[in-house]
């Protein structure tokens, strides 16, 4: 019934995390009944997008930069490195307005039925930038989840080799099985300060 050109574009929207098959019927639909004007800004914003998004050369973060705002901002202690699975998790940890160091975005967790080279590839890249000797602390900023746990030992495992670096962790004030992204503010305030 449908074209193979709409249900190429539902199949792409399909793709989406979080997204099923009804979600990505609804989306289509919706973008198809935008006024000309919006599908235009859409489509403007989303090849800017494309041609122009870079990954911050430090911490992985998306940026239209080499180097994210976060990243080349004077004022953030570059001696407190936060290692965390997703993007997401930098936005929701800037709320909080406490953290005052640098993040490290590995790109997800080593799960056992995952592609894994992004986040190894990643890593390499942490233990070059610990090896300069500029971190004194890393902060293991995973979810409180079984499938982190494998992805927090094999951190941990790494992490052991670099004597002078201290390895915390966020405090429990997140609960077992809650991710960073979903955590209120206040919650993640208090993690950070209590952290171990």
């Amino acid at each position: 019934m449908l074209p193979p050109l709409f249900k190429k574009i539902i199949n792409f929207f399909n793709r989406f995390p979080e997204i099923g098959p009804r979600q990505a019927l609804r989306l289509f639909f919706w973008l198809v009944k935008q006024p000309e004007e919006n599908k235009k800004e859409f489509l403007e914003s989303l090849k800017v997008l494309i041609e122009s998004v870079k990954f911050c050369k430090y911490c992985f973060f998306p940026s239209l930069e080499e180097v994210c705002s976060i990243c080349s901002n004077p004022k953030r202690n570059e001696e407190i490195l936060m290692i965390v699975a997703r993007e997401t998790d930098v936005l929701t940890l800037e709320t909080t307005k406490i953290f005052k160091g640098k993040y490290f975005i590995l790109g997800g967790l080593i799960l056992p039925f995952e592609e894994k080279s992004l986040i190894k590839e990643r890593i390499k890249f942490l233990e070059t930038r610990l090896k300069e000797n500029k971190i004194k602390e890393v902060i293991i900023g995973l979810p409180f989840t079984r499938e982190a746990e494998p992805t927090i030992k094999f951190l941990e495992n790494i992490l052991k080799k670099y004597s002078k670096i201290k390895i915390t962790k966020l405090a429990k004030g997140i609960p077992a099985g809650g991710e960073i992204e979903f955590t209120d503010p206040e919650t993640l305030k208090s993690a950070l300060e209590q952290r171990k």
